[in-house]
């Protein structure tokens, strides 16, 4: 299943963390596919997590493909 044909996936901004005490900010993750939805609030480190892990997964796949 790919998200962009059957569902979708996206961020948003929902308190950039400048009106709040501690300047966090909080964004929305949205998964929606044909038959189910989901939402997730996330903070900045949360969101930088997500971009780590994804670099990593994406260099491990370009090594397998390499190597092949």
């Amino acid at each position: 299943m790919s998200l962009t044909t059957d569902g979708s996936l996206y961020f948003k901004i929902l308190d950039d963390g400048t009106t709040r005490s501690d300047h966090s900010a909080v964004i929305q993750l949205a998964i929606d596919t044909c038959d189910s939805h989901a939402r997730y609030l996330l903070t900045q480190t949360d969101l930088a997590n997500i971009r780590r892990d994804c670099n990593r997964i994406l260099k491990e796949l370009s090594e397998r493909r390499m190597a092949k």
